[in-house]
């Protein structure tokens, strides 16, 4: 009898790599993307996370669950994403276990979540913070801390001499809310103050979907691996998350900055002391003065900012690899294999 099949359209690594073969499940990957990649906001989307949904994506999907019978089926928050078209897979395969990796903090249940109640078996959540878990629960019995991983092979890191101070790579979405009270970002504020600030101070490059809503030139979002290429471009990376009071939410920004190997700097997040030491793996602030404050004292102290870069790489390489989330994953959806 051969291995459980786990069918994973992200990450693609899982399936590719030599670790992944030695998994206790057989992992297949299929690119819910297609062989072309769809663009959003004129931007090829190609990379796991941000891949939309295509046509070409959905019927392959379809036959590999069909033609493997997979256990577990895991999937990511992909745009064009529907809930109908995991009811065909549920059709196909009554069998196989539903598990969706949701990458975005919310003080309550969205529609990402919400919308496929009918078919989620398991889901989970890149923070610790049992307000937001408990409140998923009610949805979705089986609910799980599960951070964002990466395959250093996918993005070699180019030595580059920085031509910016500070890198930060995320929207604004203060406009939007404004036109939209439903929208909760309680850290939209100090993200928009401490962004702008730095953007006066420092010559700093900011990526965005939405331009509009930040009062200065940006230039457009990108995705990996080419996110990476921009983190390297600048001598420090900034992060500044939306919900900053929840427990151990690390989002993709706060995983990718490390990897690149640059000094990054970050919004407090709580409990993040249990991973990372303040000014060795990276440099947390808790105001915007403070931050501001950093960024000039590792802009004027070369060695230093070098040495937190390269210490909280050689932690990311022992912490936060896809290696270490798929050994997470094994552990947590092997209910479904007993």
């Amino acid at each position: 009898m051969g291995k459980p099949i786990a069918l994973v359209l992200h990450p693609r690594d899982w399936a590719v790599s030599d670790y992944g073969k030695t998994s206790a499940l057989d992992i297949r990957h299929v690119s819910i993307g297609g062989k072309v990649p769809k663009k959003r906001r004129g931007v090829p989307t190609f990379d796991g996370y941000a891949d939309m949904a295509t046509m070409e994506g959905m019927t392959a999907c379809r036959e590999a669950v069909a033609n493997l019978k997979p256990r577990i089926f895991f999937y990511w928050m992909h745009g064009d994403f529907t809930p109908s078209f995991l009811l065909q897979l549920k059709r196909i395969n009554p069998q196989m276990k539903f598990v969706h990796w949701f990458g975005n903090h919310r003080h309550k249940v969205v529609g990402n979540v919400t919308r496929y109640k009918r078919t989620l078996d398991m889901l989970f959540l890149n923070s610790e913070d049992q307000r937001q878990i408990s409140m998923y629960k009610r949805l979705v019995p089986k609910v799980y801390t599960l951070w964002d991983g990466f395959a250093p092979n996918e993005a070699p890191l180019k030595e580059v001499e920085p031509e910016y101070d500070c890198f930060f790579g995320g929207n604004s979405y203060l406009g939007a809310v404004v036109g939209n009270k439903k929208l909760d970002f309680p850290g939209g504020k100090i993200r928009y103050d401490f962004i702008c600030e730095v953007n006066k101070r420092f010559k700093a490059l900011v990526t965005t979907g939405y331009p509009r809503f930040w009062p200065f030139k940006t230039e457009p979002e990108v995705f990996h691996p080419h996110y990476t290429q921009c983190m390297r471009r600048a001598k420090i990376t900034l992060n500044v998350n939306h919900f900053p009071t929840l427990k151990r939410a690390y989002t993709r920004r706060t995983i990718r900055s490390i990897f690149a190997r640059r000094c990054h700097i970050t919004l407090y997040i709580p409990g993040m002391e249990r991973d990372f030491e303040n000014h060795k793996h990276l440099v947390w602030f808790r105001d915007v003065d403070e931050g501001l404050d950093m960024i000039r004292y590792y802009l004027d102290h070369d060695e230093k900012r070098e040495e937190i870069a390269w210490e909280g790489w050689k932690l990311a390489m022992k912490k936060f690899t896809f290696r270490e989330r798929l050994r997470d994953f094994e552990k947590y959806v092997s209910v479904f294999l007993r």
